[in-house]
């Protein structure tokens, strides 16, 4: 039996409908489990969702950035535990930012109304490049996470945000297998602090990042980057903390490029924090870690992360 052309518009508003009712609850039940395409980083948009969902900003009172060596490297919640100057810790690190790119990560800062001081955790590796973030909009997320949108801004960043569905998909599809387990290095098991502590042990190391070491590249636009980062630290009289985390011991005594660029990378960023009134600590040369404590030849394990907090919670107590 042939449709009338009323019958068919009919069945087709009604397909339309049905369509556009799935995909709203599939976009509502999306943002309720998982984070929402803020940026283009996926561990920065789930940073940015579980700080709007988990911290309270008027508590925190020391914020943590660097690439995965920040975000693996130091627990926030042992750091609280270890400084009595410290109360509250957000870790605000993002997986392979470069010093430019975290210069663009403190623009939220000022989100935070009780902030008085800055650990930018690092290795010589971090600063190979620059770079800057894309679609990134550091007015729009402080609005966000300062709750200050507009009804009508809500909408429309929930609408942008949840348009493309299959684009959705894709992400939960990988959430799971990808994000959620600890034994990999792209892990984004968030603490209560915003650190990712990685359980990466035995068979789950990989050899090549094991036992290769990073190339003797740097970028000056990197050190000029944490220059104008710890400059403008001191102007709002937040205090700057550069940490040189740890790297494999076998890879600095064996590789004459490693040990070279490593003294340099040490000179350089200690020399920036004298100049702009900051803080110097190396964590390398301080500690001494054995491989045990290493996932890689420049991530902490677990305790090996627990040990490096609990060293800058104590020279954060003993900076006048």
């Amino acid at each position: 039996m042939l449709l009338t052309y009323k019958n068919y518009v009919k069945t087709l508003f009604i397909i339309l409908m049905t369509l556009l009712v799935i995909a709203t609850a599939y976009a509502y039940y999306f943002a309720k489990n998982y984070p929402l395409p803020i940026t283009n980083r996926m561990s920065f948009d789930a940073k940015i969702t579980f700080i709007k969902e988990n911290i309270d900003i008027a508590k925190i009172d020391t914020i943590i950035v660097g690439s995965s060596i920040g975000l693996n490297n130091v627990q926030g919640l042992t750091l609280e535990q270890s400084s009595k100057k410290i109360q509250g810790v957000l870790n605000l690190s993002v997986y392979e930012a470069t010093p430019t790119q975290i210069e663009q990560v403190l623009e939220l800062s000022s989100v935070f109304p009780n902030l008085k001081r800055i650990i930018y955790s690092a290795q010589y590796s971090d600063f190979a490049y620059a770079g800057k973030l894309k679609e990134y909009d550091p007015v729009f997320i402080k609005a966000y996470l300062g709750d200050s949108l507009s009804l009508k801004e809500k909408l429309a960043f929930y609408f942008n945000s949840c348009k493309n569905v299959f684009f959705l998909i894709r992400r939960e599809w990988n959430w799971g297998a990808k994000y959620m387990q600890a034994n990999q290095f792209t892990y984004l098991g968030f603490d209560a602090s915003g650190s990712v502590p990685l359980r990466i042990y035995g068979k789950d190391i990989i050899k090549h990042r094991w036992e290769n070491p990073h190339s003797n590249k740097q970028s000056k636009h990197a050190y000029s980057a944490l220059d104008r980062m710890s400059k403008r630290a001191k102007k709002e009289g937040v205090d700057f903390i550069f940490v040189m985390q740890p790297y494999r011991q076998p890879l600095y005594e064996n590789y004459k490029h490693v040990k070279l660029v490593m003294r340099d990378f040490s000179n350089k960023t200690e020399k920036i924090m004298k100049k702009n009134g900051g803080s110097f600590v190396n964590l390398h040369k301080k500690l001494n870690l054995s491989d045990k404590y290493f996932a890689d030849r420049s991530h902490l394990n677990y305790e090996g992360a627990v040990i490096g907090s609990k060293a800058i919670g104590e020279f954060v107590d003993s900076i006048n």
